[in-house]
């Protein structure tokens, strides 16, 4: 029920059709009744009434009809329709109100083709003829019959019911385009997804499309194209000929409605008027990308970013589709100008933060550590003077921790953007392993991966966090000398295990072994904020920490 109300909103195609259906009913009774007494008009009445279903089945069908035809037989029909309207209300008493309700969806459907204008005209038109009935007595005025005259009333009721629905349904969608938009902006940066994933999946749930596919650039970057259908979200590669042919669209702004068994594209110039474009390489890369069937498209730009939207949905040729689809270019736009508006204001404001923290830390922490690193280089040449070998190599592995942490904190401090979209997690592992070896007085290795595994410099940030947290708590809980950290990818999740080997003088452990979560409030706070998961393996020797979180993180907030 909530589908057939909608659809009666989205276009007066299908309130139209039950509409004739009823009045052509109505004025069967009615023509009946007017001819049945007179014999001789019997051959006449059939005639009539042969005509009014034909002229009703004609209305239907035409609807169905795949440009440039349809549209060439729309503005037809609709005046054909208006003139019969007329004619019944000057001349039927019993089918005025029923005509009158039918003219409701003639107005609708002319508005939608020909603009607002047309709905002047055709009021002009419905005070001529009601000023025309008052020059003559209608057509069989006194001939009414109460059983048809209680029909014709239900059939009235019948239409009204209909107007009624679809009135409803228009406010319905019209209500929720605008609530849509305004979720669509108080959602600023706060989604755990890329955002290209993001505004198919927004697109397809408000608009229940069998797909949606967004194919976009960022300046003068390479094209990308995701696409949401049954199967769930996932990227599609384009070929070169691909793009071209479904983003080199002119106008370049309009949206357009489109159909798999057609080569022709619906939309509205520049004027507003609805019109027919030839477009079959379009229509032939859409059926080979996305497969039969009939949606619509339009163009989304904000900064650097530019696209068009390929939304499947059943809507017919309805001029109503473009108008809706304008809407929704008009909230996404609004939304990415806003997106990118708070990126830009975060890192500038991050650039400020830093650039403030390194002005307040450089004439302390980085200052101590230089104040650390000359002393440890004047007691190593004390120490070299008295033969310490020992004591001489500690202090070089301490200096060299001390620089490394310089280096870090410089870095920290010192970076103004974002770094590359993806790095190696395995090399960047290794790095943190060197680093907790030197910091800790430890043995720290990584387990061999033969492949590269890329993933967001946020999230390599975030496993570098967790593994020097990880790695701190072995130490300090249980004296570990020994760390080996293994890692993996499946799916769209890390998984990374550190298993400890204690020292000579283990810490007591309890007598049972088994596995229960995580008890570092450090580690378990920083992945409940990205979805992440960890447990602690108390095993007979050693013990073993896992950590689970998703393989795409979003920024971190200032």
């Amino acid at each position: 029920m909530d589908r057939l109300v909608l659809w009666l909103g989205r276009s007066p195609t299908l309130g139209f059709a039950i509409s004739r259906v009823a009045f052509a009913v109505a004025a069967t009774w009615q023509i009946t009744a007017m001819f049945d007494p007179e014999p001789d008009f019997m051959h006449s009445a059939m005639l009539i009434q042969s005509g009014l279903w034909l002229w009703t089945a004609l209305g239907v069908a035409q609807h169905v009809l795949s440009p440039p035809l349809g549209l060439l037989l729309r503005p037809l029909t609709l005046i054909v329709d208006a003139i019969i309207f007329l004619t019944v209300i000057a001349l039927c008493q019993p089918l005025q109100i029923p005509a009158l309700a039918c003219l409701f969806f003639v107005a609708w459907s002319a508005s939608e083709r020909f603009g607002r204008g047309s709905i002047i005209v055709l009021a002009l038109c419905l005070v001529l003829a009601f000023l025309a009935r008052g020059s003559y007595e209608p057509w069989a005025a006194e001939r009414h019959v109460a059983e048809v005259d209680r029909a014709i009333d239900g059939i009235t009721v019948i239409i009204g019911c209909t107007i009624a629905a679809s009135m409803l349904s228009m406010s319905i969608l019209e209500r929720r385009l605008i609530n849509w938009s305004e979720r669509l902006q108080a959602v600023g940066l706060s989604f755990q997804k890329s955002l290209p994933r993001f505004v198919v999946e927004q697109i397809s749930e408000l608009m229940a499309a069998r797909y949606c596919a967004f194919i976009w650039q960022i300046g003068d970057g390479a094209s990308h194209c995701e696409l949401a259908n049954a199967d769930g979200v996932h990227t599609v590669s384009l070929t070169q000929q691909q793009v071209e042919a479904l983003t080199r669209i002119s106008p370049t702004d309009a949206p357009f409605v489109y159909a798999g068994q057609s080569s022709r594209l619906l939309m509205r110039n520049r004027l507003g008027i609805t019109r027919t474009e030839k477009a079959a390489h379009l229509t032939e890369a859409l059926s080979s990308l996305l497969g039969p069937g009939q949606g619509v498209s339009f163009h989304v730009q904000a900064g650097e970013l530019r696209g068009r939207l390929y939304v499947g949905a059943r809507h017919g040729w309805s001029p109503a589709a473009l108008l809706r689809a304008l809407r929704i270019q008009e909230g996404l736009e609004l939304f990415l100008e806003r997106h990118f508006f708070l990126i830009a204001w975060r890192d500038r404001t991050f650039a400020e933060a830093r650039l403030a923290l390194s002005r307040d830390l450089h004439d302390s922490v980085l200052q101590t550590l230089a104040a650390l690193r000359v002393r440890l280089v004047t007691a190593q040449h004390g120490l070299a003077a008295i033969n310490a070998p020992h004591q001489l190599a500690e202090l070089l592995a301490m200096e060299e921790l001390v620089t490394a942490e310089q280096a870090h904190l410089r870095r920290l401090l010192n970076v103004t953007d974002t770094g590359p979209d993806d790095v190696d997690l395995v090399h960047d592992v290794e790095a943190c392993c060197r680093f907790i070896a030197l910091q800790w007085g430890i043995e720290c290795r990584l387990n061999p991966i033969d492949h590269p595994m890329m993933v967001t410099s946020e999230t390599a940030a975030e496993v570098e966090f967790l593994l020097r947290e990880a790695a701190a708590n072995a130490v300090k809980h249980a004296a570990a000398k020994h760390i080996t950290v293994s890692l993996a990818k499946a799916d769209d999740e890390i998984l990374i295990a550190l298993k400890d080997n204690p020292g000579a003088q283990p810490i007591e452990q309890q007598s049972y072994t088994g596995d229960f979560e995580l008890q570092s409030q450090s580690i378990m706070k920083r992945l409940g904020k990205i979805g992440g998961t960890a447990y602690f393996h108390n095993l007979s020797m050693n013990s073993l920490i896992s950590i689970r979180l998703p393989s795409s993180l979003p920024r971190s907030p200032i």
